[in-house]
């Protein structure tokens, strides 16, 4: 399972971005009545740039995100950046696993370079 994709869509590009829905609701809690969508639209340049899905796994929250701007305004935003590191060390820290040794925060940090 890759956290975060870059994606060729047409002349331009797309990601996907799986971290937890308690990153992205307005209460910390893991139910998808409570995602902030609101906050979700404000991460990027257009709200149509963004779209979400729940994994069938409780508490795992499926953003993909259109265009090279949007991409990267996603990645410069703070709350958004810590739900990718947290998701990322959740991933490392869950024992011996195929990925273990490539997800690290450094990831995200290259991304906005």
């Amino acid at each position: 399972m890759e956290l975060f994709t870059l994606l060729p869509d047409g002349n331009g590009l797309r990601s996907r971005i799986i971290v937890h829905l308690a990153d992205f609701t307005t209460d910390g809690s893991d139910d998808p009545q409570s995602l902030d969508e609101a906050f979700i639209d404000q991460c990027v340049v257009r709200p149509e740039d963004v779209s979400h899905a729940f994994w069938r796994a409780n508490g795992i929250l499926i953003v993909k995100v259109r265009g090279d701007a949007s991409i990267r305004g996603f990645l410069a935003n703070p709350r958004a950046l810590r739900a990718i590191r947290s998701f990322n060390l959740t991933h490392m820290n869950r024992g011996r696993n195929a990925y273990q040794a490539s997800h690290c925060y450094s990831v995200a940090d290259a991304m906005l370079d």
